[in-house]
């Protein structure tokens, strides 16, 4: 009888610690949140180098300095006479380095399919660019980073105040913080390819910006929040369903809203209304059903797109675009009457017209 019991309390002792085994194991995989993981490890050090090649060797990869053939697909950096690191492009590593931010006279950061993070994260939508980028606040001028999960921005980013050059494409970045108004110098913000869904006020503060990119964000409605940039001239947010074109932009002179989600086109004529330059406004694949006689305000308009659209008719005030070089109206739902009328019209006040209809 006693051996039963002890053989009883055996077997249940076994499937106790294996119980514990089990629990102990799964713990382990529990996966830190990236927000936090630059706490895991020490805090930053930088004065442990004593120059650039020191920073470099603390890398877990090489870096090739000024190679005859530089690549964007390759690892290499670029030192100047003084031995200072000036760009550093940083392309299929495992991860990149912390140290990376300990390079003070970093002007150009690029990052091609390389993580952030050595850790590995089943969940890429919470990894956030590291906060220890805003060591680099007094050197970087471009950050550029393709194919790599960053998914948010540490508020930290607004203290990058001499960036001139920012883009996040095929990150899966998610949102950006208020934070990013304040990058006084920033001229181009390109973020296409990504997953985000709308856009901070504060990026009407970024009064140097002359070129936005945002195409292929799926779930981005609305870029009223760009309304009233006074140096913009370029804006390209192709295959986003926006609802709405932006308005009073000055000095715009390139839009393409193609494969969008507008109807129509009201404040067209504030846009681009205070700059000679040739205007070239791309609205193919959207559901636009009018189009205003503002049209015909837009200051040298010459290249237009309105093809594969539900226009029934056009404004007459259209005929009176001299400046207009190319007009495409194919794949709307002109009356077959009504078509080869336009084109008569189009052929008689403008001959030099290039129509596709």
């Amino acid at each position: 009888m006693k051996l039963i019991k002890c053989s009883t309390l055996f077997v249940v002792l076994i499937c106790l610690s294996q119980s514990q085994w089990i629990v102990a194991r799964s713990v382990t995989k529990v996966q830190p949140d990236a927000r936090f993981i630059s706490r895991i490890h020490s805090p930053l050090d930088c004065t442990q180098f004593n120059n650039d090649y020191e920073i470099l060797s603390s890398f877990s990869f090489v870096t090739h300095l000024n190679p005859i053939f530089p690549s964007t697909s390759q690892t290499h950096g670029l030192m100047d006479s003084n031995e200072n690191v000036y760009n550093l492009n940083i392309a299929n590593q495992k991860f990149v380095p912390i140290t990376v931010f300990c390079l003070k006279s970093l002007k150009n950061l690029y990052i091609r399919n390389t993580s952030f993070y050595e850790f590995e994260l089943d969940d890429n939508s919470i990894r956030s660019l590291p906060s220890e980028i805003e060591l680099l606040a007094s050197s970087l001028r471009y950050l550029r980073v393709h194919d790599t999960a960053v998914a948010h921005l540490p508020k930290q980013i607004g203290k990058l105040k001499n960036l001139q050059g920012f883009l996040l494409s095929k990150t899966g970045l998610l949102d950006l913080p208020n934070s990013i108004g304040n990058l006084s110098s920033l001229t181009s913000l390109d973020m296409p390819f990504n997953k985000l869904t709308s856009l901070p006020t504060t990026l009407g503060n970024l009064r140097s910006l002359i070129s936005i990119t945002l195409n292929s964000n799926p779930q981005l409605r609305s870029v009223q929040s760009l309304n009233g940039l006074p140096n913009l001239q370029t804006l390209n947010t192709s295959n986003c369903p926006i609802e709405r074109i932006p308005s009073n932009l000055p000095k715009l002179n390139v839009l393409n809203m193609s494969n969008n989600n507008l109807t129509d086109l009201v404040n067209i004529r504030t846009l681009g209304n205070d700059t000679p330059m040739p205007k070239i406004f791309h609205f193919s694949k959207n559901r636009i059903h009018s189009l205003p006689p503002q049209i015909g305000y837009v200051r040298n308009l010459v290249e237009l797109d309105l093809s594969h659209n539900k226009l029934a008719s056009l404004p007459s005030d259209i005929l009176n675009i001299t400046t207009l070089c190319y007009l495409d109206i194919r794949n709307n739902v002109f009356s077959g009457t009504d078509l080869p009328k336009l084109v008569t019209m189009f052929n008689t006040t403008n001959p030099k017209l290039i129509l596709q209809y």
